[in-house]
């Protein structure tokens, strides 16, 4: 399962990155409104790359979730919804950061919480759940498509739409271990899941900023099902390094776009 996210940041998109947030941050570069921004996030992670390959969806499932048995499921039949957001370890998602009450996140998601408590806004078609403590966001998970949200009064199982975003610069949910490790390097630990948890839940990866949980797929493979960020400084300043470098780069394609060849007159 290969949920396809991609694109090099412009330079004018990687400062606004680092500069929104919650409540009491405010930007220290100029230039870009709230809306240019979102609309330079979601043109940068929706453009196709080198290594693009066709989305596809539904299959296999996890290995302990068999089709017609247990509890039925109600499946999310839409499309990934809202703007496109890059995951940022230790910071939060997009604009979205660790430290945003709930008025902030409804404004940047661009609609009310699914549910609200005094301890969560949940997204189900999106994917995302953010603990909240004292009115402020002190945690966000996000979830693979079909992982259980929560359960209907009949039992039934509410299943997680589509996370519209990445890790950066292009690693989403349905990855491989060894594949999330090329982009943050092996964990500080792991911890086995013995028995196996809901939805083939096997493994959970600790990294500074984010926390992974693995889920067994039906074909033996572990795939990436969870995310779990929480505020850490340093893993912030990996972030800022991150996009200083991707920065870097999309200036440099940007002018060897500029660059005429010289032509030779033959002789």
């Amino acid at each position: 399962m290969r949920f396809f996210v991609s694109a090099p940041l412009a330079p004018a998109l990687v400062l606004a990155l680092l500069s929104t947030g919650c409540d009491s941050c405010r930007s220290k570069q100029p230039g870009l409104s709230e809306a240019e921004r979102t609309q330079a996030l979601a043109s940068a992670l929706a453009a196709p790359s080198a290594s693009a390959a066709p989305m596809t969806d539904g299959i296999g499932h996890a290995a302990n979730v068999i089709p017609g048995q247990g509890p039925k499921r109600i499946v999310y039949q839409g499309g990934r919804l809202g703007s496109p957001l890059p995951i940022l370890p230790g910071q939060g998602i997009g604009p979205i950061r660790i430290g945003a009450t709930k008025q902030t996140i409804e404004r940047l998601m661009g609609a009310p919480c699914d549910d609200s408590t005094e301890t969560l806004c949940r997204y189900v078609a999106r994917a995302v759940d953010f603990k909240l403590e004292g009115g402020v966001t002190t945690q966000i998970r996000i979830s693979r498509k079909g992982r259980e949200a929560k359960r209907a009064p009949d039992g039934s199982i509410i299943e997680y739409g589509f996370f519209n975003g990445a890790f950066l610069p292009d690693y989403y949910f349905g990855m491989h271990p060894k594949a999330m490790q090329e982009v943050l390097g092996p964990p500080q630990r792991v911890e086995q899941i013995s028995p196996m948890g809901p939805d083939g839940f096997s493994e959970r990866h600790y990294y500074d900023g984010v926390v992974l949980e693995y889920d067994r797929w039906s074909n033996g493979n572990l795939v990436l099902g969870a995310a779990t960020l929480t505020k850490s400084d340093t893993a912030a300043a990996h972030n800022a390094e991150v996009l200083d470098k991707m920065q870097k780069h999309a200036a440099e394609v940007e002018e060897r776009g500029k660059q005429v060849p010289k032509i030779r007159t033959p002789r």
